[in-house]
């Protein structure tokens, strides 16, 4: 039997606290996996973005206009206390959403006052306010979904899929459409939108959830 120390220390006794000391960490890494990041292969996925109350498409400067900023300026207030700078690319876009050409950067819209845009400079919510140039344009959701082909976003919750007879969680269940169905948006009203299901099934879908975030993915074109 081995009863020597080492560093001061009885062997079996250090090699019982080794042991105990391997228990914890093992312990712990287990408890915290679920909150570690992942890696590529097993990445979680990036949550929906807010909707806002409308769209912006915005264009960077043409390459004949070098007075221009290629940057986004944004302030606390509409021009009052200069926050950060940004690039076109470097904001939160609506690319997962809103499929839009090339040299486009659709933004959503949390607030208007006048030629001012407030939108988020970052993947945490933060927002702050921009002056609208002539080369971007803005439009409401109102405006801008009715008449557009959707899909649903993957992922969500199985009521979103229920098409029902009215505006709202309380109307009855027509049916339960395919996570890959597609629609087109017919009027919207609030959280909630009015489509047409192929061939001839009509109802109301939400296309935002309760938090404001989007459920639904909008091909550009019209629908005939």
């Amino acid at each position: 039997m081995l009863t020597g120390t080492r560093k001061g220390c009885p062997y079996k006794t250090c090699h019982g606290f080794r042991y105990m000391r391997l228990f914890i960490i093992s312990t712990l890494l287990l408890l915290l996996l679920p909150f570690l990041p992942l890696t590529a292969h097993g990445a979680l996925p990036s949550l929906r973005p807010y909707t806002g109350s409308g769209l912006l498409l915005m264009l960077p400067p043409a390459p004949r206009e070098p007075d221009k900023p290629a940057t986004l300026i944004f302030y606390r207030e509409p021009g009052v206390g200069r926050v950060v700078e940004r690039g076109y690319g470097d904001i939160p876009l609506l690319l997962q959403v809103v499929e839009s050409p090339p040299g486009e950067y659709p933004a959503a819209v949390m607030g208007k006052k006048g030629d001012w845009l407030k939108i988020a400079y970052d993947e945490a919510g933060r927002a702050g306010w921009i002056a609208a140039t002539r080369r971007w344009d803005y439009v409401s959701w109102e405006e801008f979904l009715p008449g557009r082909t959707a899909r649903f976003l993957p992922r969500l919750k199985k009521g979103h899929y229920l098409l029902r007879e009215g505006p709202s969680a309380a109307a009855r269940e027509l049916k339960t459409l395919d996570a890959e169905s597609a629609f087109r948006i017919d009027r919207v009203e609030g959280d909630w939108m009015h489509v047409t299901v192929p061939p001839l099934t009509e109802g109301w879908l939400r296309w935002r959830d309760e938090e404001g975030r989007f459920l639904i993915t909008v091909r550009p074109g019209r629908a005939p």
